[in-house]
C-alpha cells in the first residue's frame, strides 16, 4: 500500500475518523488554475437593482461589496414548492423550503464566455457541510433548465467560514442567451450540531472565458492520454486511449525517470471516430510509473497485484460515513432517530445501514445487496490483509444489524424512507417521516441470499450471529416462496427500486437463495427449490437465432421484452443465480444446461465489448424497436414520465445506437429520460464478467471486468476519475446534506438529451452526479473476484 495513504488511515483509526481528500489533485483546483481569456463582471457589488428573491429569507449588500443572504436552517411548515407529488404530511423528499437570489443579466455583454465564476462565504454555525446551488436562465434555442430540471444547475460544496472560490464550466450547456444567474440556498435542516441561521455571503460574480475540458463524446483532449489513474493489474490487457501525433510512447519509472517499455502508438478507427491506443500489457514488473509521448509526460499509476487495495479503503470510508443513524465524526450526528415505521400495531425507528444517496433516503434492500458485496471482499482479503478484512467486517456488521432488525417477523419489513432533510429526532411533530412497509417476494429472496452468506462470513468471528443469519434466512426464503405463489411480479411501487424488476429477476432471486440455503442447510427442499428456479431462469434465456445476438436475458418466458436497466441495475444476478446453483449442486443432472446458460452470456458479454472500443465500459445491451409500443413495460421502466410524451424520444434515442439490422439495436448508453448515470448499469455488467471469468478461468472475462473498473479511475473520454479521492481529477458531486466524501462515487455518466454519447459535465446535480451508495456496491462486488487470492 501506497505510505502515504497507510499514515491517513493510522491518523483516521482505520476509518473510525473519515479521511480527508488531496484537494490538489482534484478537477476543481485544476480548472482554478487555468488562465482566463475574458471575464465580464456581472454585479458592480452595490446597487441591488438587479436582484430580486424567491422564498423564506433576508438579503442585504454590506459595506465591503458583497451581497449578504441570511435565512433559516429550518421552518415549522412544508413550503409547497418544494414538495413533490406526494402528500405534504408525509413529507416525502421535501425539505424546509430554500431562499433565492437571482440576478438579472439581460443587457450585459455575455457573447464571449463558458465559465461562471464567483466568491462565495458561507458563515453557517455548526453546519459540517454548506453548499450552494448556482443556477441560470438561458432563453436561447434550447432553453435552460431542461424538462427535467437536470441542466442549469450546480450544487457546490464549499467550506464553512472561509471564503471558496467557485468556477462553473458551462461551455457544453446552452448559453447563448442567458438571462439570469442565481443562487439558491437549500434549508436541509438541522443535524446535531447545526445552529439556526443560515449565511451567506456573495461577492465578484464574473463571466469568464476559458479553455474548457472535454465533458462530451469519446476523444479525449489534444495532446492527452486516459488510464486507469490508480493503476492496472499485474496481469492483464494494460492500454492507454489517447489523442496525439506521436507516433511512439515510452512507460517510465516514476522514481528513477529510466524508460522500462516503449511501444508503437496503434491507430484505431470506428464508429467513434479516430484514436490512438498505448498498449503496454506486456510489462509486468510491479511499480510505479508515468506514460511519455511527445511533449506529455502523464501522472503516475502503479502496477501491481494490489492496486485495488486502496481504493477499497476510500470506499469503505464513504459508506462509513452514509450511515444511518450513527455519529460520523466531522459529517452528521446521530440521526433520522424519528423516521418511523409502523405494523402490527408496534413501531420501529427506521434507521441504521447506509443512506440511499445524497438525499439521505434509506432502503433497506439497497444496504442488504452492498452488504453482500462487502462481505463478498471480506473475504476475499481474508487470508491476505487482516486488517482491511476485520475493518470490512465491521462495517458488514453495521449493515447486517440494520437488515435484521426491519424484520417484524411475518414476512414485512421496513423498507423504505423517502426523505431529503436531517429531522429533528423528536417523534410526533412535523418533520417525522413515515418509512414504507411492505412484504414483496423479490426483496424477501435477496435478504435469505444476503442473510444465508451472513451465516458463513461471520460464523468464524460471531457464530451466534451467525446462527441468527440462518434461521432468519429460512424464514425469509419461506415468506417470500409464499408471497410469490400467491402474487407473482409485485405491483409497481414506485420508492422501491426493485419495483422495476421482472419475472426472470424474480426467478434468478429465488434460485439464488434457494443454492445458498442448500449449501449451509443441505436440506433437499432447497435443492429441489433451486434447480427449478434455475430452469426457470433458463426459460428467460435467448439461445437461438430470433436475434443477431444471443445470451441476453428476456422479462420472462414469452420472450416479448428484453431486460434493460436504466438506474438501478441487476445485470449480474441471472448468471450469478445460475453459477451459485451449479456450485451447490455440482452432480445435478441439470447443471450442464445451467452452465451453457453462463456461456451464452459471458459470449454476449464479449460481444459487447467492441461497440465501445478503444475504452472498456460495457454498452448497455441490445434493443428493440418495438420496445417503443410496449406502454405497459415503459411505465413500469421509466414511472416519473409520460409514455405519450416520450415516445418519439425512446424511437430517437434507438436512432442513434448502433443498428443490427431486423430492429435491432445496441446501445451504448440505456434508453433513459429523467434518471440518467450509468454506473451501476455497466459496473452490475462488470461483476457478471467477473464472476464468469472466476467460474469459468476465462482471462477475457476478467479483462473485461477490470475495464469496468478502469473507466471508473479516469480511463474514460473525460480523463476523470469518478471516485472522489482516488486517483486524479476527480470532481465534486452532488453530495446535498453529506458533504464531499473520499471515495463517493456518482450515479455516472450520462447523455445529453437523445444522443448515445458519453456526456459529463461539470454540474453536480441529481441523478447522474449525485453520490450513490449502489456503485461503490457493485465496484467491491467485483473487486471481491478479481483481489489476488492467499
Amino acid at each position: 500500500m501506497d505510505k502515504k495513504l497507510q499514515e491517513r488511515l493510522q491518523e483516521s483509526l482505520y476509518l473510525h475518523y473519515p479521511l480527508q481528500p488531496e484537494e490538489d489533485k482534484s478537477i476543481e483546483a485544476r480548472n482554478l488554475r487555468k488562465p482566463v481569456h475574458h471575464a465580464v463582471s456581472l454585479w458592480d457589488g452595490h446597487t441591488m437593482d438587479r436582484w430580486s428573491f424567491d422564498g423564506e429569507g433576508e438579503a442585504r449588500v454590506t459595506e465591503k461589496g458583497t451581497l449578504c443572504l441570511t435565512t433559516r436552517a429550518r421552518a415549522d411548515h412544508w413550503p409547497d414548492s418544494e414538495v413533490r407529488a406526494h402528500s405534504a404530511s408525509a413529507g416525502l423528499y421535501a425539505t424546509f423550503g430554500s431562499y433565492e437570489a437571482k440576478l438579472d443579466v439581460r443587457g450585459l455583454d455575455m457573447s464571449h464566455g463558458n465559465r461562471i465564476w464567483f466568491q462565495i462565504r458561507p458563515v453557517c454555525p455548526g453546519l459540517h457541510s454548506p453548499i450552494i446551488r448556482a443556477a441560470f436562465v438561458n432563453n436561447g434555442k434550447i432553453k435552460i433548465p431542461d424538462a427535467y430540471s437536470r441542466e442549469g444547475f450546480n450544487a457546490i460544496n464549499l467550506k464553512n467560514n472561509e471564503w471558496n472560490t467557485c468556477a462553473w464550466e458551462i461551455d457544453s450547456i446552452a448559453h447563448d442567451n442567458i438571462e439570469e444567474v442565481s443562487f439558491i440556498i437549500h434549508r436541509y435542516g438541522k443535524e446535531v450540531s447545526t445552529g439556526e441561521e443560515l449565511r451567506y455571503e456573495l461577492r465578484d460574480i464574473q463571466f469568464q472565458q476559458v479553455d474548457t475540458n472535454v465533458v462530451h463524446g469519446w476523444q479525449c483532449a489534444p495532446e492527452t492520454a486516459v488510464f486507469s489513474s490508480t493503476g492496472y493489474f499485474t496481469d492483464g490487457h494494460k492500454t492507454a486511449i489517447a489523442n496525439t501525433e506521436a507516433d511512439s510512447f515510452e512507460i517510465v519509472d516514476d522514481e528513477t525517470g529510466e524508460s522500462v517499455f516503449s511501444g508503437k502508438v496503434e491507430f484505431v478507427h470506428n464508429v467513434h471516430g479516430d484514436f490512438r491506443v498505448m498498449d503496454f500489457s506486456s510489462l509486468t514488473r510491479e511499480g510505479s510509473y508515468r506514460i511519455r509521448f511527445g511533449n506529455t509526460v502523464t501522472d503516475a499509476f502503479r502496477i501491481g497485484s494490489d492496486i485495488l487495495e486502496s481504493t477499497i479503503w476510500k470506499l469503505t470510508n464513504f459508506l462509513f460515513c452514509e450511515r444511518c443513524g450513527y455519529p460520523v465524526p466531522g459529517k452528521h450526528g446521530t440521526c433520522h432517530t424519528d423516521v418511523i415505521a409502523s405494523h402490527g400495531g408496534v413501531t420501529m425507528p427506521f434507521i441504521g445501514g447506509w443512506h440511499d444517496a445524497a438525499d439521505v433516503s434509506q432502503q433497506t434492500m439497497q444496504t442488504a445487496e452492498i452488504l453482500d458485496a462487502v462481505m463478498a471482499a471480506t473475504n476475499a482479503v481474508k487470508d491476505t490483509d487482516r486488517t482491511l478484512y476485520l475493518r470490512l467486517l465491521e462495517e458488514a456488521n453495521w449493515a447486517l444489524d440494520f437488515v435484521l432488525r426491519c424484520r417484524f417477523g411475518d414476512g414485512y419489513r421496513a423498507a423504505h424512507a423517502a426523505i431529503r432533510r436531517w429531522t429533528d429526532g423528536f417523534v410526533g411533530n412535523m418533520d417525522d417521516c413515515d418509512a414504507d412497509v411492505n412484504n414483496r417476494s423479490f426483496e424477501n429472496f435477496v435478504f435469505a441470499a444476503v442473510e444465508a452468506a451472513a451465516s458463513l462470513t461471520f460464523a468464524e468471528r460471531d457464530p451466534e450471529l451467525a446462527w441468527k443469519c440462518a434461521d432468519t434466512a429460512k424464514e425469509d426464503f419461506a415468506f417470500a416462496l409464499e408471497r410469490f405463489e400467491q402474487v407473482g411480479v409485485e405491483p409497481p411501487h414506485m420508492v422501491e427500486h426493485t419495483s422495476g424488476a421482472s419475472l426472470s429477476q424474480y426467478y434468478s432471486a429465488a434460485a439464488w437463495a434457494a443454492a445458498r440455503l442448500y449449501r449451509i442447510t443441505k436440506d433437499p427442499v432447497y435443492e429441489e427449490h433451486a434447480a427449478a428456479f434455475a430452469d426457470k431462469v433458463a426459460a428467460c434465456q435467448e439461445t437461438g437465432t430470433r436475434a443477431p445476438m444471443k445470451g441476453f436475458f428476456y422479462r420472462d418466458e414469452s420472450h416479448k421484452a428484453i431486460v434493460h436497466f436504466s438506474h438501478q441495475a441487476r445485470d449480474h444476478i441471472f448468471v450469478m443465480a445460475l453459477a451459485e446453483v451449479c456450485t451447490a449442486l455440482p452432480e445435478h443432472p441439470r447443471k450442464a444446461v445451467w452452465e451453457e446458460g453462463m456461456r451464452l452470456f459471458a459470449d454476449y458479454l464479449k460481444g459487447l465489448r467492441q461497440y465501445t472500443a478503444p475504452y472498456g465500459m460495457l454498452p448497455a445491451g441490445i434493443h428493440h424497436v418495438s420496445e417503443a409500443d410496449d406502454k405497459a413495460t415503459f411505465q413500469v421502466l421509466h414511472p416519473t414520465v409520460e409514455f405519450e410524451e416520450e415516445r418519439k424520444n425512446y424511437l430517437e434515442q434507438l436512432a442513434n445506437a448502433i443498428d443490427l439490422g431486423n430492429g435491432y439495436f445496441i446501445r451504448r448508453f440505456p434508453v433513459w429520460f429523467s434518471y440518467r448515470g450509468n454506473s451501476a448499469i455497466h459496473l452490475s455488467m462488470g461483476k457478471a464478467a467477473s464472476l464468469l471469468g472466476v467460474y469459468f478461468q476465462d482471462s477475457e472475462l476478467t479483462e473485461i471486468a477490470q475495464e469496468q473498473l478502469y473507466w471508473t479511475l479516469g480511463k474514460n473520454p473525460f480523463g476523470q476519475s469518478l471516485i472522489y479521492g482516488e486517483g486524479y481529477n476527480y470532481g465534486q458531486q452532488y453530495t446535498a446534506l453529506l458533504g464531499e466524501t473520499v471515495g463517493e462515487m456518482p450515479v455516472g455518466v450520462q447523455t445529453r438529451r437523445n444522443e448515445d454519447l458519453p456526456y459529463w459535465p461539470q454540474a453536480n446535480i441529481a441523478t447522474y452526479r449525485e453520490v450513490w451508495t449502489t456503485p461503490p456496491g457493485r465496484w467491491l462486488w467485483i473487486a471481491a473476484d478479481l483481489m489476488p487470492k492467499g
